[in-house]
């Protein structure tokens, strides 16, 4: 078979043709390997700048969680018995019911005598019970369910989280010895006004971690 007559016997114009897309291709071939080339190169630098972040953010939460796990490592393990369960609240009408009941000329009122009772007994007490215990490789968990609620005015709320947030409120000022406290579920309604304070019954669940 004779090349060059089949060359002659095509169309100037079409060979033409065929002689641009021979040459074309070479150079449609190294762009589309470049750009293919690019798109890995895109691709890594995109995985490299992911997994750097990454260690970012665990390198930023490993530090958070030793900056915690020191801040609470001295706390006291009886801090919630110590502090929050010995608290008593509604002074100002437990000092009023006092003087009532004290008073030579007071008339026994059964009422009187219960409300009294109820506010100086265990029944206006925080008392806790311990539940759901966690234990992790540095630290525990354990919650701490209010038993039943209980009777409290403003100033004795202000008390009552300043114990629990660690964070000073009103003349109240948060203990250094405190283990982590978060409140999980903490409920309060308005109940009345007595001795020109209003009183709010307060139940509450409360996590407490403990770390090793």
């Amino acid at each position: 078979m004779d090349i060059s007559n089949t060359f002659k016997d095509i169309p100037t114009q079409r060979l033409l043709l065929y002689l641009v897309i021979l040459g074309i291709f070479p150079f449609l071939a190294a762009l589309f390997f470049f750009w293919s080339g690019l798109d890995r190169v895109n691709e890594l630098e995109y995985t490299v700048q992911n997994a750097h972040e990454l260690a970012l953010k665990v390198e930023r939460k490993q530090a958070a969680n030793i900056a915690t796990a020191n801040s609470y490592r001295n706390a006291d393990h009886f801090y919630i018995d110590k502090n929050l369960e010995t608290l008593h609240f509604l002074v100002p009408e437990v000092d009023a019911l006092t003087k009532v009941i004290e008073n030579p000329n007071f008339i026994e009122d059964e009422s009187t005598r219960k409300r009294f009772e109820f506010l100086k007994g265990k029944q206006n007490q925080l008392t806790f019970a311990e539940s759901n215990v966690q234990t992790h490789p540095f630290f525990q968990e354990v919650t701490e369910t209010l038993l039943h609620p209980v009777e409290i005015n403003q100033t004795d709320l202000q008390q009552i989280l300043t114990l629990i947030e660690g964070r000073d409120i009103g003349p109240f000022k948060a203990p250094q010895d405190r283990p982590q406290l978060i409140l999980l579920n903490f409920k309060i309604d308005k109940k009345s006004i007595r001795e020109k304070s209003e009183v709010y019954e307060l139940s509450m669940k409360v996590l407490k971690r403990e770390f090793s």
